[in-house]
């Protein structure tokens, strides 16, 4: 019987260390002195996963059709700031993240671990980031369980877009361009319901029209979007 908590490591992620039988995707940030901060991002990993294409969960190619996870807003904005994952890792993913499974009711509001002193350095002499800067984006406010999606879609059917954003390093506060996340500018090739708040995981492909209304009428990039 497979452990729905601790599902079985996909072949894709092999090569990936792993904690209390998690695999460790490569985007989230390693804190000093072991672990892992399955809630903060490494912004250089995140933004190599959007530029070049890269599976966030085991750094191989994503291929062709990549998937995109978020939820109903995510959809309806054509937006979307979880980077590209594999179909592989989709699959385990959409097993092992208690969130995105619909184990858990409500998002975590407490600070992040990596916000804490085991995540001011980076414990990685060779990792090239110059050091642990935070500046992920992503939300971290309580929230109520919602639905999560599986989009799959052609790599080239999203445009990755950037933002302005405030980070510290040093005492010092400074202003930079950080990619923000991927636009849908066509139509995926299908759409997974993952999830069902107080049901957990479904994995139901969504029929095309039932996709459609979910998703933006209109694929063009608005005028203010910034591109990448």
């Amino acid at each position: 019987m497979v452990n729905q908590d601790r599902p079985v490591v996909p072949a894709s992620c092999a090569h990936r260390p792993t904690v209390g039988g998690l695999v460790i995707p490569v985007v989230n940030v390693r804190l000093v002195g072991g672990g892992v901060d399955f809630r903060a991002r490494h912004q250089t990993v995140l933004e190599r996963s959007w530029l070049k294409t890269r599976c966030q969960v085991c750094d191989r190619p994503a291929g062709r059709p990549v998937v995109l996870f978020g939820g109903p807003d995510e959809l309806a904005a054509g937006q979307f700031d979880e980077s590209p994952v594999c179909t592989a890792c989709a699959a385990y993913t959409s097993r092992a993240c208690p969130m995105i499974a619909g184990r858990q009711d409500r998002s975590p509001a407490r600070p992040r671990l990596s916000e804490g002193q085991r995540g001011r350095t980076c414990p990685d002499p060779a990792c090239g980031c110059d050091g642990w800067v935070p500046l992920d984006t992503s939300r971290t406010e309580e929230r109520e369980a919602r639905a999560w999606y599986a989009v799959f879609i052609d790599p080239a059917g999203y445009a990755v877009t950037v933002q302005e954003t405030d980070t510290v390093h040093d005492g010092r506060r400074h202003r930079r361009i950080a990619v923000h996340g991927g636009r849908l500018t066509a139509p995926p090739l299908k759409v997974v319901q993952v999830s069902e708040p107080g049901i957990g995981r479904v994995w139901r492909r969504l029929p095309p029209a039932d996709a459609a209304a979910l998703l933006p009428t209109d694929y063009r990039l608005p005028p203010e979007a910034r591109l990448a």
